[in-house]
């Protein structure tokens, strides 16, 4: 089968690898045939040079998947093959059948001491057959569109953060970054009634988003992002702000109206200068997330209830011209690429 692989630093590469066998796993895992994939930004990261990320170098990458059951193990019992699924690729204690560590049994899975996560750590969804645990595996409605179901997974994270705002529909946002992930929070706020500022290097990805019904755009290499907050909000500050870049705190926190809400989503190494006079006058509420902790079934919920429809923003492509929609994805030319290695 063709695979996507990690093969070194700055190296991704479509090959062939054989079937992977239930034969390498424990009994509780089953074989799925992945229908569709979704690139991340997590993605985009380990295959710089150097990485932004660490995995396994000859790991098959793709954690965003929707598939179907296609073999169980003798010990599965949660789902029957032709199963419909989509996976949650963060494996903790539970999935692998370990005792709980302290972060597991404190219920912060996500800071789980062996945590690893499929698609980075070991064999992903960009080929046409993956492994992972029973338990690791949600079921979705026939009738979810497959465009809508590879989103399922960075929403799952995305709430994680969002669910942490006490929003009022009379705030006015503020989404720094216009890639899958701030996408995924526009989309959430504009649900709730809130008027949102989009800020990217972008101009195609503003386009999409404006598509979307943003109120307000800006490419911040054209325009001044403090003076288009400053008109919006006649001087006041954004309620509610996500960095979904990373490295943003310090625009963020110069932004922010008085008691506002500041999520900080990205990842990166940068270390911005942060205005602490600011942030204690205005009483402002920063907080972190990391991905999400039990959010995946709220996710399946607004996707099949068609309370988002984010498919419009993918650009869907066979596994083998996969290394050309990583550059895509690089250079802002493309939201959303999504695989299908069955084509």
């Amino acid at each position: 089968m063709q695979a996507g692989v990690f093969a070194a630093p700055g190296q991704f590469i479509v090959e062939d690898r054989p079937e992977p066998s239930l034969d390498t796993v424990p009994p509780d895992w089953v074989k799925l045939e992945v229908d569709a994939c979704g690139v991340c930004g997590t993605d985009l990261q380990i295959v710089k040079d150097p990485p932004g990320h660490p995995a396994d170098p000859g790991v098959v990458l793709g954690h965003e998947l929707a598939a179907h059951v296609v073999e169980l193990g003798t010990a599965a019992t949660s789902v029957r093959e032709g199963d419909r699924v989509v996976l949650a690729p963060n494996l903790y204690c539970r999935e692998q059948n370990l005792e709980p560590c302290p972060q597991c049994l404190r219920g912060r899975t996500n800071h789980c001491a062996n945590f690893h996560t499929i698609g980075i750590h070991r064999d992903g969804g960009f080929a046409r057959y993956v492994l992972a645990p029973d338990k690791a595996l949600l079921p979705i409605a026939p009738d979810l569109p497959l465009g809508d179901a590879v989103w399922i997974e960075p929403l799952s994270c995305v709430l994680g953060g969002f669910n942490q705002f006490e929003v009022n529909d009379t705030d006015t946002a503020l989404v720094i970054g216009a890639g899958p992930i701030g996408v995924l929070h526009t989309l959430m706020l504009k649900s709730r009634g809130l008027s949102v500022i989009v800020a990217d290097l972008a101009d195609t990805r503003l386009e999409q988003v404006r598509n979307a019904g943003v109120d307000r755009t800006v490419n911040v290499q054209v325009e001044s992002l403090a003076e288009v907050v400053n008109e919006v909000t006649d001087g006041r500050g954004v309620d509610l702000i996500v960095d979904a870049v990373g490295g943003q705190l310090g625009t963020a926190v110069d932004l922010a109206a008085m008691m506002g809400q500041i999520c900080c989503f990205g990842l990166n190494s940068l270390t911005p200068t942060v205005n602490q006079s600011r942030l204690t006058e205005h009483e402002l509420r920063i907080f972190g997330t990391f991905v999400g902790v039990g959010t995946f079934p709220q996710a399946i919920q607004l996707l099949e209830d068609g309370m988002l429809q984010p498919s419009g923003l993918n650009l869907t492509m066979p596994l083998a011209d996969l290394a050309e929609g990583l550059d895509l994805c690089r250079t802002g030319a493309a939201v959303k690429v999504v695989a299908t290695p069955g084509s």
